[in-house]
């Protein structure tokens, strides 16, 4: 365990090269890294909520944050706003994404007060262009891939729903979605979620003091209990992506919550017994 206590950890994200966990604290604008190896790391501070970002092929990080896009480097601190996305919509926030194996990334807004139906989900394309590809999202959150590139999972916790759509990878368009999960009363809600070797969904519940083993069809294949209430996120990680790390949030609990919960907001390893997938960086 990694017991940052993080205000909303978010957006674990391995990097292989560095022997790395990325992650990200939404609110406070921050990403870190952080190597389980040495206990060393990085931070810096974009200046405004951040909702995810991607590792870039040529170095660096494309981030999603509270205005639209931009380039972030750890090693500098520095961030620069490229392109603006809803901007101007000033009650809506950038939330979780993915990239894809042609290097496109694929990210959520959502209203900050979750009014339901104000997010859009986007892809952007290496060259920076900007599509909307499903609008009406509430809390538009995991995202990812099955191994063969042909189903996107894409979880709105605002549902509660994690929907299955059949993807065609060379133009970067869903079709066919169909709803292979909602979550029960005491389930919590679906949150980050991160597909492994074998096809299975692995996702956060927030709210469900537990992360979900799904089928592809979305049956329980099993239920990882926490010791937190509200989890965000997962991502395969380790020498041999055999580690799932969890990240979890101290955001929206009371102190009497917080007082029973004292490692809400830390980062968690599990070992699943399988492995995961690295992510792919975005290639622009």
């Amino acid at each position: 365990m990694h017991d940052v206590k993080a205000n909303l950890g978010e957006g674990p994200w391995w990097d292989a090269e560095s022997r790395a966990l990325l992650w990200l604290d939404l609110f406070e604008g921050a990403i870190h890294s952080y190597q389980p190896a040495s206990g060393g790391g990085l931070s810096m501070n974009v200046g405004q909520p951040v909702g995810m970002f991607a590792l870039r092929a040529d170095g660096g990080l494309l981030a999603a944050v509270r205005d639209g896009l931009g380039f972030a480097d750890l090693q500098t601190g520095k961030f620069e706003l490229t392109v603006p996305v809803e901007a101007d919509i000033t009650s809506n926030r950038a939330n979780d994404g993915v990239c894809d194996a042609l290097g496109r990334f694929w990210w959520g807004t959502m209203a900050s007060d979750q009014t339901p139906g104000a997010g859009t989900l986007y892809r952007v394309d290496p060259d920076l262009t900007v599509v909307p590809v499903i609008r009406g999202t509430t809390t538009s959150n995991g995202i990812d891939f099955s191994p063969d590139n042909s189903r996107m999972y894409h979880a709105d916790t605002g549902t509660g729903k994690i929907t299955a759509y059949r993807f065609d990878l060379a133009a970067g368009t869903l079709s066919d979605p169909q709803v292979i999960f909602a979550s029960g009363a005491t389930d919590g809600r679906p949150d980050g979620l991160a597909v492994d070797a074998a096809g299975n969904l692995w996702v956060a519940m927030w709210g469900g003091s537990c992360v979900l083993h799904l089928a592809r069809d979305g049956d329980v294949i099993d239920r990882i209990s926490m010791p937190v209430t509200n989890v965000t996120s997962v991502a395969f990680g380790g020498e041999d992506l055999d580690e799932l790390f969890i990240t979890t949030a101290r955001h929206g609990l009371n102190d009497e919550a917080l007082a029973r919960e004292q490692h809400a907001g830390s980062i968690f390893r599990y070992n699943p017994g399988l492995t995961g997938l690295l992510p792919h960086r975005f290639a622009g």
